[in-house]
C-alpha cells in the first residue's frame, strides 16, 4: 500500500512549532567569516574580464615571440656547430658561418 500525502503527516517541522536555532537569530550580528561566493565576489569586483578573443590575441603573440626565440637559439647552435670544427670550412659552411654572424650579431 502506498500512502498518500493526505493520510501521513510530515516529518518536518512547521514554522509555528519549530524552536528558534541558533542560525535564525534576527537582531544579532554575528561575526562569522564570509562564505565562499562572498569572497569570490568581493575578489573580483571591479576586476575587468578579459574576453576569449583578448585572451587569445595574447596567446598568439607568445607563441610567435617564442617561436622567434627557438629560431634565434637554433641558429645559435649552428654557429657554436661551425665555430667548434677543428676541421677546415667548406666554402658553403664559410658562407653560413658569415651569414649567421652577421644575423646573430
Amino acid at each position: 500500500m502506498n500512502p498518500t500525502s493526505k493520510t501521513t503527516s510530515s516529518n518536518k517541522r512547521k514554522a509555528d512549532d519549530a524552536a528558534p536555532s541558533s542560525g535564525s537569530n534576527v537582531g544579532e550580528q554575528e561575526s562569522r567569516p564570509p562564505g565562499i561566493k562572498a569572497m569570490k565576489a568581493k575578489r573580483n569586483k571591479g576586476k575587468d574580464k578579459v574576453g576569449p578573443a583578448l585572451a587569445s590575441d595574447n596567446m598568439w603573440e607568445k607563441k610567435e615571440k617564442d617561436m622567434m626565440m627557438r629560431e634565434k637559439l637554433q641558429k645559435m647552435s649552428v654557429y657554436n656547430t661551425l665555430l667548434a670544427k677543428n676541421d677546415t670550412l667548406d666554402e658553403d659552411e664559410k658562407v653560413l658561418k658569415k651569414k649567421l654572424m652577421s644575423e646573430l650579431f
